[in-house]
């Protein structure tokens, strides 16, 4: 028989659980009778429980976020196309959070471990990092590891400045073209024309190249079986390309289109970026050079515009140029190709279907860059004439003033001698009185000369052409 009892402000229930052991649990009654039918309940269902009526209460332990990390790797990570977030998450969050129940990490304390790596990641890396955390909470709450609110939910994100734009103009693609190496023109060639992703390049076969129909079909990324849009696209071929791809048809030694040395398909950490800086480099598309002695000890370096050889100023020994290459990424090629089409005013829906994006607006926001000379183009279209009308000229082209009202607004350095703002003798001594607001917009009154003279006093002055 179960009991009651009150202690610090609270209703305390005494009672035998499913498992026949006693326990005091704290209620939220407020009464003395709520404590009873509370606890009458609850020997209903311990009793129901110990005959078999009801399953017993399972005493789970704890879940860690090392564990839910670990179920989230095993269930979603091992199906993602690219597995650079996985280590990602073991470096920053395995070490701080591992050992920590889910239900003790509170959003307070992941904006703690976000913020305390500010200066070690950029805005755009612990936006991934948070959306990670939101994910594998997520999947715990979907599993009953977990229950409650999603803390990363609470986490403000970062802001991420915007950056100005790199991509190459039109006049620099041949330059970077020709300056890579043989092996290496249909891969850059097919980047540039197409506005396709590395992993689709690197999983591209021979297969979905139709020269006669002048089609590519992008369906796979990497090691993935879908894109990153999740489906297949068909993209016509440029003739510009049609060269390249077929050199590269021809000197594929695997299905692959752009394979490594072996056959095999390239790895997805790729260094193709440095491939592209050094053909930069040769080509002259570069920020300067550092000029760099060579001479053991001396240590003597500069950076300049030219890439001539000059003495070194310390030791005489002559400097070594080394080129400093426009900071590219590979996926700036895929920049290169939207830009350069939007300012070959190509319509944004036919880019945003080359590109495959879902809506054309991150077609235009991502992609759309204009550089300063397009928008000196676009300013210049506004073209007002050379010779800048006087006022009264305004006012009688804008039709804002009568003439006769206009003619009256002189300036007092250009009216006669001895006469007033009110207008010469004879008009001031014009029988009857002028009548203001004939116009209908206020109510004719009466108005003596001096009256309407001191108003025309104030009034902005004009002057006639």
């Amino acid at each position: 028989m179960g009991s009651i009892y009150r202690k610090n402000d609270k209703w305390y229930v005494r009672f035998k659980d499913g498992h026949g052991r006693w326990r005091d649990t704290a209620t939220q009654a407020t009464t003395k009778t709520e404590a009873k039918s509370l606890l009458h309940d609850l020997e209903v269902q311990t009793d129901r429980q110990r005959r078999g009526l009801e399953p017993l209460p399972e005493h789970r332990k704890q879940v860690t976020f090392g564990e839910a990390l670990d179920a989230w790797k095993t269930e979603v990570g091992s199906r993602l196309r690219s597995t650079t977030i996985l280590g990602f998450g073991e470096k920053h969050l395995r070490d701080e959070l591992g050992p920590l129940a889910l239900k003790s990490i509170t959003p307070s304390r992941l904006e703690v471990l976000l913020n305390a790596k500010t200066g070690e990641l950029s805005p755009e890396s612990l936006n991934h990092l948070r959306a990670l955390l939101h994910r594998i909470f997520e999947l715990a709450l979907r599993r009953g590891l977990f229950s409650g609110l999603n803390p990363a939910k609470a986490v403000p994100r970062f802001k991420k400045p915007k950056k100005l734009p790199q991509y190459l103009k039109a006049e620099e693609v041949p330059l970077m073209l020709a300056a890579l190496e043989r092996r290496w023109r249909p891969l850059f060639a097919t980047a540039v024309y197409t506005g396709m992703r590395k992993g689709e390049l690197l999983a591209l076969r021979k297969s979905d190249v139709d020269l006669t129909a002048g089609t590519v079909v992008v369906a796979r990324s990497h090691a993935s079986d879908t894109t990153k849009g999740g489906h297949a696209d068909l993209l016509p071929i440029a003739e510009g390309l049609v060269p390249f791809l077929r050199e590269a048809l021809t000197t594929s030694t695997s299905e692959l289109l752009f394979p490594a040395e072996d056959g095999s398909q390239r790895a997805p950490d790729s260094a193709l970026h440095k491939v592209l800086r050094r053909a930069l480099g040769r080509a002259g598309l570069v920020e300067g050079y550092n000029h760099v002695c060579r001479r053991k000890g001396c240590g003597y370096a500069v950076k300049k515009s030219h890439a001539v050889p000059e003495p070194c100023p310390r030791c005489g020994m002559k400097l070594w140029p080394r080129a400093l290459p426009r900071p590219l990424r590979f996926h700036d090629l895929r920049h290169t190709t939207a830009t350069l089409l939007l300012k070959a005013g190509v319509p944004l829906a036919t880019v945003q279907r080359i590109l495959r994006h879902s809506d054309p607006a991150i077609t235009s926001e991502i992609y759309g860059h204009l550089d300063v000379e397009d928008m000196r183009k676009g300013l210049n279209l506004l073209v007002f004439g050379t010779s800048v009308p006087s006022p009264a000229e305004a006012l009688l082209a804008a039709g804002a003033a009568p003439a006769p009202l206009a003619a009256s607004l002189l300036l007092e350095s250009e009216r006669p001698k001895g006469e007033g703002p009110g207008g010469s003798r004879e008009t001031r001594e014009s029988p009857g009185p002028s009548m203001v607001g004939a116009t209908g917009f206020e109510p004719a009154t009466t108005c003596t000369p001096s009256k309407c003279a001191t108003r025309l006093r104030y009034a902005p002055a004009l002057l006639l052409p």
